[in-house]
């Protein structure tokens, strides 16, 4: 039983009018007509009675069968619907996973944001993984997009684009005698403890802290290495190291920590999407999408 034959029939039973029902259809009435019989041969039922002299009228069999009619229509409506914005990214599940410190970076939220707008439904899980792990769930299919610091290489079956650049300031306690300067010199870091997230799991760190060591003359000498920024900035808080993290983390307010820049030292760090090559489910796809313009939106508005 095909589709059109049911529009036609609905179209003829709301005009009564085989004419005016071909007009709505854009058809000769003659197919219009043999449409109609199809559909009336296929069920073995007359569904209309065609008077001579008078208007045609649905019997009582095209009576019931005209609300089911209606029903597969919209149903099939709904379907194609369903399956368009499917096709669009608008629909759909995805997998998203993070490091703890691209929460306050703003680019995650605005990316979530963008997923849950009107008229898309994609229906996003988050959480917070380790850039390593990461890596590995985005390989294996566990996960569909991360958002992780920079790395100079990722697993082949993996790409990244940056979302964010941003500076890399010093944490330091509020109560130290450091937290006077407006922006701290290098030199006046050499009888510090840096605390770092494990060289492992934050690419960049050591070099950083060594960058900043050898512009102040000294050798660093490092705390034992933590799970992420956040656990550095309670160690900050407690008065037992120095930290350097990105610019976004002034945003967390740990009790004892402050945050200045540093004097003669210009360090980076950038927030990444990583997604796979070639993806082909249209729901990622659709998040990819928006990572993208959230990357775009960043650079123009920065």
């Amino acid at each position: 039983m095909e589709l059109r034959w049911l529009e036609s029939f609905v179209i003829v039973a709301e005009e009564l009018h085989f004419a005016r029902a071909a007009d709505r259809l854009h058809l000769a009435p003659s197919a219009l007509s043999a449409q109609v019989r199809a559909l009336e041969s296929h069920l073995g039922v007359r569904l209309i009675d065609r008077g001579r002299r008078t208007r045609p009228a649905l019997t009582s069999a095209g009576l019931l069968f005209l609300e089911e009619a209606r029903l597969t229509l919209a149903q099939a409506a709904r379907a194609e619907a369903i399956g368009r914005r499917a096709g669009r990214g608008e629909l759909g599940h995805a997998q998203i996973a993070y490091v703890a410190s691209a929460a306050f970076s703003g680019v995650l939220t605005d990316v979530l944001t963008r997923c849950a707008a009107p008229g898309t439904e994609l229906t996003v899980q988050v959480r917070e993984l380790e850039t390593p792990a990461q890596l590995e769930a985005l390989v294996c299919g566990d996960i569909d997009v991360g958002f992780l610091r920079f790395r100079p290489e990722y697993p082949p079956e993996i790409t990244a684009t940056r979302l964010l650049a941003e500076d890399v300031v010093l944490a330091l306690p509020a109560g130290a005698p450091l937290a006077a300067y407006e922006a701290v010199p290098a030199a006046q870091l050499r009888d510090e403890c840096f605390v770092a997230p494990h060289f492992d799991e934050e690419y960049g760190c050591r070099d950083q802290i060594l960058e900043v060591a050898e512009r102040g003359g000294f050798s660093p000498r490092c705390a034992p290495p933590v799970r992420d920024f956040i656990a550095a900035l309670t160690m900050v808080g407690g008065g037992l190291a120095v930290a350097l993290v990105p610019d976004s983390l002034r945003r967390v307010r740990i009790p004892g920590v402050a945050y200045r820049p540093l004097a003669d030292v210009a360090l980076t760090t950038s927030l990444v999407g990583a997604f796979r090559r070639g993806e082909t489910s249209p729901a990622v796809r659709g998040v990819i999408r928006r990572l993208r313009e959230a990357a775009a939106a960043t650079v123009t508005t920065g």
